[in-house]
């Protein structure tokens, strides 16, 4: 039970810290101080940068094992942001969101990865 809270923990953290992430970007955008083209690539950027710290230090605070707690956090983001895709958006694949999801898994696992191994424990 222990466990399940602090992935419950972790995942809202990183999916609120999106939301308010991507609500600036939207704001500035909807009043013209930045562009649109530095939006489409802040979108992206912000995700992977939440998703980063997120599994960072979920990592930190890790026994053993950092790759497998970035699955289990990548695994847990991807299942999420697959439900909310498939109920408001769309209900197809693509390739493009096939790539997406490997990339989160991948910074998530990396960023657990490089938590783990920079533990203050002596």
């Amino acid at each position: 039970m222990k466990r399940i809270k602090t992935y419950v923990k972790y995942v809202g953290f990183t999916l609120l810290s999106i939301l308010l992430s991507i609500l600036l970007i939207s704001t500035l955008y909807y009043f013209n101080i930045i562009g649109s083209g530095l939006v489409n690539y802040l979108r992206p950027l912000i995700i992977f940068i939440n998703i980063f710290i997120s599994s960072y230090i979920l990592g930190k605070h890790s026994e053993k094992n950092g790759y497998l707690e970035g699955l289990k956090l990548g695994g847990l983001l991807i299942f999420i942001f697959f439900i909310i895709s498939i109920i408001f958006f769309r209900d197809y694949f693509k390739l493009r969101l096939i790539f997406y999801n490997f990339i989160l898994l991948f910074i998530s696992v990396f960023g657990s990865m490089i938590g783990i191994s920079k533990d203050d424990k002596n």
